[in-house]
Protein backbone atom coordinates (compact mmCIF):
# COMPACT_ATOMS: atom_id res chain seq x y z
CA UNK A 1 0.00 0.00 0.00
CA UNK A 2 1.48 3.38 -0.99
CA UNK A 3 1.58 6.34 1.35
CA UNK A 4 -1.01 8.14 -0.82
CA UNK A 5 -3.50 5.35 -0.12
CA UNK A 6 -3.27 4.54 3.61
CA UNK A 7 -4.65 1.35 5.07
CA UNK A 8 -6.33 3.23 7.95
CA UNK A 9 -7.16 6.87 8.61
CA UNK A 10 -7.83 8.48 11.99
CA UNK A 11 -8.54 11.89 13.43
CA UNK A 12 -5.47 11.57 15.66
CA UNK A 13 -2.45 9.28 15.57
CA UNK A 14 -0.37 9.04 18.74
CA UNK A 15 3.11 7.57 18.39
CA UNK A 16 4.04 6.18 21.79
CA UNK A 17 1.92 4.59 24.51
CA UNK A 18 3.74 5.97 27.54
CA UNK A 19 2.67 8.64 30.02
CA UNK A 20 2.21 11.48 27.53
CA UNK A 21 0.78 9.38 24.71
CA UNK A 22 -1.72 7.44 26.79
CA UNK A 23 -2.96 10.58 28.54
CA UNK A 24 -3.44 12.35 25.22
CA UNK A 25 -5.15 9.37 23.60
CA UNK A 26 -7.66 9.07 26.46
CA UNK A 27 -8.49 12.79 26.34
CA UNK A 28 -8.93 12.70 22.58
CA UNK A 29 -11.29 9.73 22.77
CA UNK A 30 -13.30 11.49 25.50
CA UNK A 31 -13.65 14.37 23.04
CA UNK A 32 -15.10 11.98 20.44
CA UNK A 33 -12.09 11.72 18.15
CA UNK A 34 -11.04 8.53 16.40
CA UNK A 35 -7.62 7.67 17.84
CA UNK A 36 -4.84 5.20 17.08
CA UNK A 37 -1.75 4.58 19.21
CA UNK A 38 1.46 3.02 17.92
CA UNK A 39 3.65 1.32 20.53
CA UNK A 40 6.74 -0.80 19.87
CA UNK A 41 7.33 -1.84 23.49
CA UNK A 42 5.30 -2.01 26.70
CA UNK A 43 2.25 0.17 27.18
CA UNK A 44 2.77 2.67 29.96
CA UNK A 45 6.31 3.55 28.92
CA UNK A 46 9.50 3.43 30.93
CA UNK A 47 8.14 4.82 34.21
CA UNK A 48 6.11 1.81 35.41
CA UNK A 49 8.36 -0.83 33.88
CA UNK A 50 12.00 0.30 34.01
CA UNK A 51 12.28 3.63 35.79
CA UNK A 52 10.13 5.37 38.42
CA UNK A 53 8.09 2.51 39.85
CA UNK A 54 10.78 -0.20 40.06
CA UNK A 55 13.40 2.24 41.35
CA UNK A 56 11.14 3.61 44.06
CA UNK A 57 10.00 0.13 45.07
CA UNK A 58 13.64 -0.92 45.55
CA UNK A 59 14.43 2.31 47.39
CA UNK A 60 11.56 1.68 49.79
CA UNK A 61 13.01 -1.73 50.63
CA UNK A 62 16.38 -0.07 51.19
CA UNK A 63 14.81 2.58 53.42
CA UNK A 64 13.10 -0.04 55.59
CA UNK A 65 16.32 -2.05 55.80
CA UNK A 66 18.24 1.04 56.91
CA UNK A 67 15.56 1.79 59.52
CA UNK A 68 15.73 -1.77 60.86
CA UNK A 69 19.43 -1.33 61.49
CA UNK A 70 18.60 1.77 63.55
CA UNK A 71 16.04 0.01 65.76
CA UNK A 72 18.15 0.63 68.87
CA UNK A 73 17.68 4.38 68.49
CA UNK A 74 13.96 3.87 69.15
CA UNK A 75 14.48 1.70 72.23
CA UNK A 76 13.72 -1.48 70.30
CA UNK A 77 15.51 -4.78 70.42
CA UNK A 78 15.89 -6.89 67.32
CA UNK A 79 18.22 -9.44 65.86
CA UNK A 80 20.76 -8.60 63.21
CA UNK A 81 18.95 -7.04 60.25
CA UNK A 82 19.37 -8.85 56.96
CA UNK A 83 17.86 -8.96 53.49
CA UNK A 84 17.10 -11.35 50.66
CA UNK A 85 17.84 -9.62 47.34
CA UNK A 86 15.75 -12.11 45.38
CA UNK A 87 12.72 -11.30 47.54
CA UNK A 88 13.42 -7.57 47.22
CA UNK A 89 13.31 -7.99 43.42
CA UNK A 90 10.16 -10.13 43.66
CA UNK A 91 8.39 -7.40 45.63
CA UNK A 92 9.38 -4.88 42.97
CA UNK A 93 7.97 -7.10 40.21
CA UNK A 94 4.72 -7.54 42.12
CA UNK A 95 4.35 -3.77 42.44
CA UNK A 96 4.94 -3.33 38.71
CA UNK A 97 2.17 -5.83 38.00
CA UNK A 98 -0.22 -4.09 40.38
CA UNK A 99 0.31 -0.57 39.05
CA UNK A 100 -1.81 -1.35 36.00
CA UNK A 101 0.48 0.64 33.71
CA UNK A 102 -1.62 -0.04 30.65
CA UNK A 103 -3.07 -2.88 28.61
CA UNK A 104 -4.42 -3.50 25.16
CA UNK A 105 -7.74 -4.41 26.77
CA UNK A 106 -7.99 -1.00 28.43
CA UNK A 107 -7.32 0.67 25.08
CA UNK A 108 -9.98 -1.48 23.42
CA UNK A 109 -12.57 -0.59 26.07
CA UNK A 110 -11.99 3.09 25.35
CA UNK A 111 -12.17 2.61 21.60
CA UNK A 112 -8.48 3.38 21.03
CA UNK A 113 -6.99 1.34 18.17
CA UNK A 114 -3.57 -0.07 19.06
CA UNK A 115 -0.86 -0.87 16.50
CA UNK A 116 2.23 -2.76 17.65
CA UNK A 117 5.58 -1.98 16.08
CA UNK A 118 8.03 0.78 15.21
CA UNK A 119 6.54 3.88 13.61
CA UNK A 120 8.32 5.49 10.66
CA UNK A 121 7.19 8.62 8.83
CA UNK A 122 6.87 8.16 5.07
CA UNK A 123 5.92 11.80 4.64
CA UNK A 124 4.30 14.53 6.71
CA UNK A 125 0.91 12.79 6.76
CA UNK A 126 1.65 9.05 6.63
CA UNK A 127 3.25 6.68 9.13
CA UNK A 128 4.27 3.11 8.41
CA UNK A 129 4.02 0.41 11.10
CA UNK A 130 5.26 -2.86 9.66
CA UNK A 131 3.20 -3.52 6.54
CA UNK A 132 0.48 -1.03 7.51
CA UNK A 133 0.35 2.63 6.50
CA UNK A 134 -1.62 5.00 8.73
CA UNK A 135 -2.70 8.56 8.17
CA UNK A 136 -4.30 11.15 10.44
CA UNK A 137 -5.48 14.74 10.55
CA UNK A 138 -3.23 15.35 13.55
CA UNK A 139 -0.21 13.41 14.82
CA UNK A 140 1.35 13.42 18.29
CA UNK A 141 4.93 12.22 18.81
CA UNK A 142 5.32 10.82 22.34
CA UNK A 143 8.05 8.21 22.04
CA UNK A 144 9.80 9.09 25.30
CA UNK A 145 13.50 8.73 26.06
CA UNK A 146 16.14 6.13 26.86
CA UNK A 147 19.31 6.18 28.99
CA UNK A 148 22.06 7.91 27.04
CA UNK A 149 25.53 6.40 26.80
CA UNK A 150 28.31 9.00 26.58
CA UNK A 151 31.06 8.71 23.99
CA UNK A 152 33.82 7.70 26.41
CA UNK A 153 36.78 5.79 24.88
CA UNK A 154 36.59 2.14 25.87
CA UNK A 155 32.97 2.24 27.03
CA UNK A 156 31.93 -0.57 24.70
CA UNK A 157 34.83 -2.73 25.90
CA UNK A 158 33.73 -2.36 29.51
CA UNK A 159 30.06 -3.07 28.80
CA UNK A 160 28.39 -0.84 31.41
CA UNK A 161 24.84 -1.07 32.69
CA UNK A 162 22.25 1.70 32.85
CA UNK A 163 19.36 2.30 35.23
CA UNK A 164 17.27 -0.14 33.19
CA UNK A 165 19.56 -3.07 33.98
CA UNK A 166 20.29 -1.82 37.50
CA UNK A 167 16.74 -2.45 38.70
CA UNK A 168 16.93 -6.05 37.49
CA UNK A 169 20.39 -7.19 38.62
CA UNK A 170 20.05 -10.86 39.55
CA UNK A 171 22.81 -10.47 42.13
CA UNK A 172 24.50 -7.53 43.80
CA UNK A 173 28.11 -6.82 42.77
CA UNK A 174 30.67 -6.31 45.51
CA UNK A 175 31.77 -2.98 44.02
CA UNK A 176 30.20 -0.48 41.64
CA UNK A 177 31.22 2.79 40.00
CA UNK A 178 28.34 5.12 39.14
CA UNK A 179 28.97 7.77 36.50
CA UNK A 180 26.71 10.77 37.09
CA UNK A 181 25.56 12.56 40.22
CA UNK A 182 22.13 13.67 39.07
CA UNK A 183 18.85 12.30 40.46
CA UNK A 184 19.26 8.82 38.94
CA UNK A 185 22.90 8.46 40.01
CA UNK A 186 22.19 9.63 43.56
CA UNK A 187 19.14 7.40 43.97
CA UNK A 188 21.03 4.33 42.77
CA UNK A 189 24.04 5.19 44.93
CA UNK A 190 21.64 5.33 47.90
CA UNK A 191 20.07 2.01 46.93
CA UNK A 192 23.18 -0.05 46.35
CA UNK A 193 25.27 1.38 49.19
CA UNK A 194 22.42 0.62 51.61
CA UNK A 195 22.52 -3.02 50.52
CA UNK A 196 26.26 -3.24 51.10
CA UNK A 197 27.71 -2.58 47.65
CA UNK A 198 30.90 -0.51 47.85
CA UNK A 199 29.83 2.38 45.62
CA UNK A 200 32.03 5.07 44.11
CA UNK A 201 30.11 7.89 42.42
CA UNK A 202 31.85 10.15 39.89
CA UNK A 203 30.27 13.52 39.12
CA UNK A 204 31.59 16.18 36.76
CA UNK A 205 30.36 19.23 38.74
CA UNK A 206 31.37 20.62 42.10
CA UNK A 207 28.20 19.50 43.89
CA UNK A 208 25.77 16.63 43.37
CA UNK A 209 22.30 17.33 41.97
CA UNK A 210 23.71 20.26 40.01
CA UNK A 211 20.32 21.70 39.09
CA UNK A 212 19.29 21.99 42.72
CA UNK A 213 20.33 24.55 45.31
CA UNK A 214 24.01 23.89 46.16
CA UNK A 215 23.07 23.40 49.82
CA UNK A 216 20.93 20.41 48.88
CA UNK A 217 23.67 18.83 46.77
CA UNK A 218 26.20 19.19 49.58
CA UNK A 219 23.75 17.65 52.06
CA UNK A 220 23.09 14.64 49.84
CA UNK A 221 26.84 14.12 49.40
CA UNK A 222 27.19 13.98 53.18
CA UNK A 223 24.27 11.55 53.39
CA UNK A 224 25.68 9.22 50.75
CA UNK A 225 29.14 9.29 52.29
CA UNK A 226 27.65 8.45 55.69
CA UNK A 227 25.93 5.55 53.94
CA UNK A 228 29.30 4.20 52.79
CA UNK A 229 29.50 5.61 49.27
CA UNK A 230 32.65 7.36 48.06
CA UNK A 231 31.85 10.59 46.20
CA UNK A 232 34.30 12.04 43.67
CA UNK A 233 33.26 15.45 42.30
CA UNK A 234 34.81 17.55 39.53
CA UNK A 235 35.72 14.31 37.75
CA UNK A 236 36.14 13.95 33.98
CA UNK A 237 36.19 10.41 32.60
CA UNK A 238 39.01 9.98 30.07
CA UNK A 239 38.87 6.29 29.20
CA UNK A 240 37.70 2.86 30.34
CA UNK A 241 39.10 -0.64 29.93
CA UNK A 242 38.88 -4.12 31.43
CA UNK A 243 41.47 -5.74 33.64
CA UNK A 244 40.61 -9.36 34.39
CA UNK A 245 37.21 -9.29 36.12
CA UNK A 246 37.45 -5.58 36.93
CA UNK A 247 36.14 -2.61 34.95
CA UNK A 248 38.67 0.22 35.14
CA UNK A 249 38.04 3.94 34.74
CA UNK A 250 40.70 6.57 34.23
CA UNK A 251 39.45 9.98 35.27
CA UNK A 252 40.90 13.42 35.74
CA UNK A 253 39.88 14.80 39.12
CA UNK A 254 40.66 18.48 39.67
CA UNK A 255 43.64 18.18 37.33
CA UNK A 256 45.02 14.90 38.67
CA UNK A 257 44.65 11.56 36.92
CA UNK A 258 43.04 8.84 39.04
CA UNK A 259 42.33 5.18 38.27
CA UNK A 260 39.33 3.45 39.80
CA UNK A 261 38.10 -0.10 39.32
CA UNK A 262 34.96 -2.01 40.21
CA UNK A 263 33.05 -5.15 39.36
CA UNK A 264 30.32 -3.12 37.70
CA UNK A 265 30.02 0.31 36.04
CA UNK A 266 26.64 2.03 35.95
CA UNK A 267 26.14 4.99 33.59
CA UNK A 268 23.65 7.59 34.80
CA UNK A 269 24.71 10.64 32.81
CA UNK A 270 21.37 11.53 31.23
CA UNK A 271 18.72 10.41 28.76
CA UNK A 272 18.17 10.86 25.03
CA UNK A 273 14.97 11.22 23.02
CA UNK A 274 13.72 8.11 21.21
CA UNK A 275 13.68 9.39 17.63
CA UNK A 276 16.14 7.19 15.71
CA UNK A 277 13.58 5.12 13.81
CA UNK A 278 10.97 7.85 13.25
CA UNK A 279 12.51 9.35 10.06
CA UNK A 280 11.49 12.81 11.24
CA UNK A 281 13.05 14.51 8.21
CA UNK A 282 10.33 13.04 6.01
CA UNK A 283 7.73 14.69 8.22
CA UNK A 284 9.44 18.07 8.34
CA UNK A 285 10.00 17.78 12.10
CA UNK A 286 13.23 19.30 13.41
CA UNK A 287 15.50 18.22 16.26
CA UNK A 288 17.05 20.80 18.58
CA UNK A 289 19.41 19.97 21.44
CA UNK A 290 18.73 16.27 20.94
CA UNK A 291 14.96 16.64 21.38
CA UNK A 292 12.03 17.31 19.07
CA UNK A 293 11.66 21.06 18.67
CA UNK A 294 8.29 22.44 19.79
CA UNK A 295 6.73 25.84 20.33
CA UNK A 296 4.78 27.02 23.37
CA UNK A 297 1.73 25.05 22.19
CA UNK A 298 3.72 21.78 21.79
CA UNK A 299 3.57 22.15 18.01
CA UNK A 300 6.54 20.99 15.93
CA UNK A 301 7.82 22.64 12.75
CA UNK A 302 5.10 20.68 10.91
CA UNK A 303 1.90 22.51 11.97
CA UNK A 304 -0.28 19.38 12.23
CA UNK A 305 2.31 17.39 14.23
CA UNK A 306 2.73 17.91 17.98
CA UNK A 307 5.06 16.36 20.57
CA UNK A 308 4.80 15.70 24.29
CA UNK A 309 6.82 14.07 27.06
CA UNK A 310 10.48 13.14 27.20
CA UNK A 311 10.86 13.21 23.42
CA UNK A 312 10.63 17.01 23.50
CA UNK A 313 11.15 18.00 27.16
CA UNK A 314 12.20 20.42 28.46
CA UNK A 315 11.67 18.47 31.72
CA UNK A 316 11.91 14.66 31.90
CA UNK A 317 9.42 13.75 34.61
CA UNK A 318 6.45 11.41 34.41
CA UNK A 319 4.05 13.98 35.89
CA UNK A 320 5.35 16.54 33.39
CA UNK A 321 4.71 14.11 30.53
CA UNK A 322 1.13 13.58 31.73
CA UNK A 323 0.66 17.36 31.82
CA UNK A 324 2.03 17.81 28.31
CA UNK A 325 -0.20 14.97 27.12
CA UNK A 326 -3.24 16.86 28.42
CA UNK A 327 -2.09 20.10 26.79
CA UNK A 328 -1.40 18.37 23.49
CA UNK A 329 -4.82 16.69 23.46
CA UNK A 330 -6.49 20.05 24.07
CA UNK A 331 -4.44 21.83 21.41
CA UNK A 332 -4.43 19.30 18.55
CA UNK A 333 -7.80 20.42 17.19
CA UNK A 334 -8.18 23.76 18.96
CA UNK A 335 -8.92 26.93 16.99
CA UNK A 336 -6.93 28.89 19.57
CA UNK A 337 -4.40 26.56 21.24
CA UNK A 338 -3.26 27.45 24.76
CA UNK A 339 0.42 27.66 25.70
CA UNK A 340 1.84 25.17 28.17
CA UNK A 341 2.68 26.63 31.59
CA UNK A 342 5.89 25.35 33.18
CA UNK A 343 6.10 27.87 36.02
CA UNK A 344 5.14 25.41 38.77
CA UNK A 345 6.51 21.89 38.24
CA UNK A 346 7.60 20.11 41.45
CA UNK A 347 10.13 17.29 41.31
CA UNK A 348 11.62 14.85 43.81
CA UNK A 349 14.86 12.88 44.10
CA UNK A 350 14.17 9.86 46.31
CA UNK A 351 17.34 9.69 48.33
CA UNK A 352 17.13 9.28 52.11
CA UNK A 353 16.21 11.97 52.98
CA UNK A 354 14.55 12.91 49.69
CA UNK A 355 15.15 16.20 47.90
CA UNK A 356 12.15 18.12 46.54
CA UNK A 357 12.01 21.41 44.66
CA UNK A 358 9.60 23.64 42.81
CA UNK A 359 10.09 26.91 40.98
CA UNK A 360 13.27 28.92 40.74
CA UNK A 361 16.51 28.45 42.63
CA UNK A 362 18.09 31.54 44.09
CA UNK A 363 20.65 31.69 41.28
CA UNK A 364 18.09 31.27 38.49
CA UNK A 365 15.81 33.89 40.00
CA UNK A 366 18.66 36.39 40.03
CA UNK A 367 19.64 35.44 36.48
CA UNK A 368 16.05 36.21 35.48
CA UNK A 369 16.49 39.71 36.87
CA UNK A 370 14.45 39.22 40.04
CA UNK A 371 15.53 40.86 43.27
CA UNK A 372 15.07 38.10 45.80
CA UNK A 373 15.46 37.37 49.47
CA UNK A 374 15.90 33.81 50.72
CA UNK A 375 15.69 32.07 54.07
CA UNK A 376 16.82 28.62 55.11
CA UNK A 377 15.92 26.69 58.25
CA UNK A 378 17.36 23.43 59.55
CA UNK A 379 14.91 20.53 59.82
CA UNK A 380 16.54 19.56 63.14
CA UNK A 381 14.67 22.47 64.76
CA UNK A 382 11.29 20.81 64.13
CA UNK A 383 9.50 18.76 66.75
CA UNK A 384 8.52 16.18 64.12
CA UNK A 385 12.19 15.65 63.25
CA UNK A 386 12.91 14.76 66.87
CA UNK A 387 9.89 12.48 67.13
CA UNK A 388 10.83 10.60 63.95
CA UNK A 389 14.61 10.68 64.59
CA UNK A 390 14.90 12.18 61.09
CA UNK A 391 16.76 15.43 61.75
CA UNK A 392 18.83 15.69 58.56
CA UNK A 393 17.75 18.37 56.15
CA UNK A 394 16.73 21.93 55.43
CA UNK A 395 13.96 24.05 53.92
CA UNK A 396 14.76 27.04 51.69
CA UNK A 397 12.31 29.60 50.34
CA UNK A 398 13.04 31.98 47.47
CA UNK A 399 10.75 35.01 47.24
CA UNK A 400 10.54 38.41 45.61
CA UNK A 401 12.30 40.82 47.96
CA UNK A 402 9.66 43.53 47.49
CA UNK A 403 6.32 41.78 47.08
CA UNK A 404 6.94 38.53 48.97
CA UNK A 405 5.69 36.44 46.03
CA UNK A 406 6.97 32.88 46.38
CA UNK A 407 9.30 32.07 43.50
CA UNK A 408 10.70 28.73 44.64
CA UNK A 409 10.86 26.18 47.42
CA UNK A 410 13.63 23.66 48.06
CA UNK A 411 13.48 20.93 50.69
CA UNK A 412 15.71 18.09 51.80
CA UNK A 413 14.06 16.19 54.62
CA UNK A 414 11.95 13.20 55.52
CA UNK A 415 8.59 13.58 53.69
CA UNK A 416 9.99 16.32 51.41
CA UNK A 417 8.20 14.82 48.43
CA UNK A 418 4.85 15.42 50.09
CA UNK A 419 5.64 18.73 51.80
CA UNK A 420 6.81 20.39 48.58
CA UNK A 421 3.25 20.42 47.28
CA UNK A 422 2.30 22.99 49.91
CA UNK A 423 4.75 25.36 48.25
CA UNK A 424 3.60 24.31 44.78
CA UNK A 425 -0.05 24.99 45.60
CA UNK A 426 0.88 28.39 47.04
CA UNK A 427 2.80 29.23 43.86
CA UNK A 428 -0.10 28.21 41.62
CA UNK A 429 -2.29 30.61 43.62
CA UNK A 430 0.49 33.24 43.48
CA UNK A 431 0.37 33.41 47.25
CA UNK A 432 2.80 35.43 49.32
CA UNK A 433 5.29 34.34 51.96
CA UNK A 434 2.98 35.86 54.59
CA UNK A 435 0.24 33.41 53.57
CA UNK A 436 2.51 30.44 54.33
CA UNK A 437 3.67 32.02 57.59
CA UNK A 438 0.13 32.65 58.85
CA UNK A 439 -1.44 29.33 57.78
CA UNK A 440 -2.13 27.03 60.74
CA UNK A 441 -0.05 23.87 60.49
CA UNK A 442 -0.76 20.68 62.42
CA UNK A 443 1.81 19.83 65.07
CA UNK A 444 4.08 17.90 64.87
CA UNK A 445 4.60 17.89 61.14
CA UNK A 446 7.45 18.27 58.67
CA UNK A 447 5.34 20.85 56.82
CA UNK A 448 6.04 23.15 59.75
CA UNK A 449 9.43 23.62 58.15
CA UNK A 450 7.78 25.61 55.36
CA UNK A 451 5.96 27.76 57.92
CA UNK A 452 9.18 28.27 59.90
CA UNK A 453 11.08 29.34 56.78
CA UNK A 454 8.27 31.74 55.86
CA UNK A 455 8.26 33.28 59.34
CA UNK A 456 12.02 33.65 59.19
CA UNK A 457 11.70 35.36 55.80
CA UNK A 458 9.27 37.89 57.23
CA UNK A 459 11.46 38.53 60.24
CA UNK A 460 14.57 39.04 58.13
CA UNK A 461 13.35 42.06 56.21
CA UNK A 462 10.35 43.75 54.74
CA UNK A 463 6.86 42.31 55.18
CA UNK A 464 5.70 39.90 52.49
CA UNK A 465 2.51 41.76 51.88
Amino acid sequence: MSASHPDRHFDALVIGGGSAGTTAAKRLREAGRSVAVVEADKLGGDCPHRACVPTKALLRSAQVYALLKRAGEFGLQSGAAGFDWARVLARKEDIIRRTGAGSAEAYERRGIVLFRGEATFEDERHVRVGDTVLSAERILIATGSRPALPDFPGLDEVGPITSEEAVNLPRLPATMIILGGGPVGCELAQLFSTFGVRVTLLHRDETLLSREEPELGRLIQEVLEANGAAIVTEARVERLHKRASQKVIQARVRGEVRELSAEEVLVATGREARTRTLNLQAAGVEIEGGHVRINAHLQTDAPHIYAAGDVCGPLLYTHFAHYQGRVAAANLFADEPAPADYRVVPHVTFTDPPVASVGLTEARAREAGREVRCTTIEVASLGKALVESEDRGLVKLVADAHTGEILGGHIASHAAGEVIHEVAAAMVARAMVRDLAEAIHAFPNFAEGVKAAAREWLASGRSGE
